[in-house]
């Protein structure tokens, strides 16, 4: 993957900051798009260190077009090419049925499923004139199993996984792979607040019962998920495109009697 162009929107932390860094790391430069400036400038510090060749912030919401449209010209300006497009983006909203409004459905799916789309739309013409390139698609197992409260966000994922499988067809006769990758519980911001504090004894009896249900027994790692993303980026995958690929830890192969 050594100097192939990346863009990972929502990058500047948890699973999207995982991925940049793997990306990295395997020799790629990286766009790392997100709306939260401070934390996206200083992902970029740290991802460069003593080399600013490799990585760039963009900031943007991918709610928008414009902005969507800005990640991708921010990206061939300044290295001339887009090789690969990680749709990171996703936001959280669980409340039971009656309580989701129209607004809440169309602010979620803006997010969650249009913003990959348009990233797409709009990386595809380069991508197309370079004879090639490879998009993966972020969903989550709640588009396979999921849970009460989470109709919308399993929504948007299911549509993530149907639209990257329609996609995949449509691309492949132009050297574009496109696949989607499904993580479990992964560490976040949310889940390291809720250890701040806790001695050491307290911290892991916490992180062990929030993996209770998760037969490698912890939950993931961002980077985990980076490695998966990497493989299906990387020419090691050249064969591989319109898949899923699960990457939890194993809860979604087995059932849970009520306990």
């Amino acid at each position: 993957m050594q100097g192939k162009v990346a863009i990972v929107t929502g990058a500047a932390s948890g699973i999207g900051r995982g991925i940049a860094e793997v990306l990295v790391r395997e020799g790629c430069r990286v766009t790392v798009a997100d709306w939260d400036e401070a934390k996206g400038e200083r992902t970029v510090r740290e991802l460069n260190g003593d080399d600013s060749g490799r990585a760039l912030f963009v900031r943007a919401d991918m709610t928008k077009e414009a902005d969507i449209e800005a990640i991708v010209d921010r990206t061939m300006e300044r290295w001339g090419s887009a090789d690969i497009l990680v749709n990171n983006v996703g936001t959280h909203d669980y409340r039971a049925i009656e309580k989701f409004r129209a607004e809440d459905w169309d602010r979620l799916l803006a997010a969650d499923l249009r913003g990959h789309f348009l990233a797409i739309q709009k990386v595809l013409p380069h991508m197309r004139s370079a004879g090639g390139g490879a998009i993966v698609n972020i969903s989550s197992v709640h588009a396979l199993q999921s849970q009460p409260h989470f109709s919308v966000y399993a929504a948007a994922k299911g549509g993530i996984v149907a639209m990257s499988r329609s996609m995949a067809m449509e691309c492949s006769a132009c050297g574009i792979r496109i696949n989607t990758v499904l993580p479990g519980l992964t560490r976040n911001d949310r889940i390291d607040r809720s250890l701040d504090g806790l001695g050491p004894d307290e911290k892991t009896s916490r992180e062990r019962a929030m993996a209770r249900n998760i037969p490698l027994g912890r939950i993931a790692e961002p980077t985990d998920i980076g490695e998966a993303v990497a493989f299906l980026a990387s020419d090691r995958a050249s064969f591989i495109t319109g898949t899923t690929l699960v990457v939890d830890g194993g809860e979604s192969a087995h059932l849970s009697w009520g306990n």
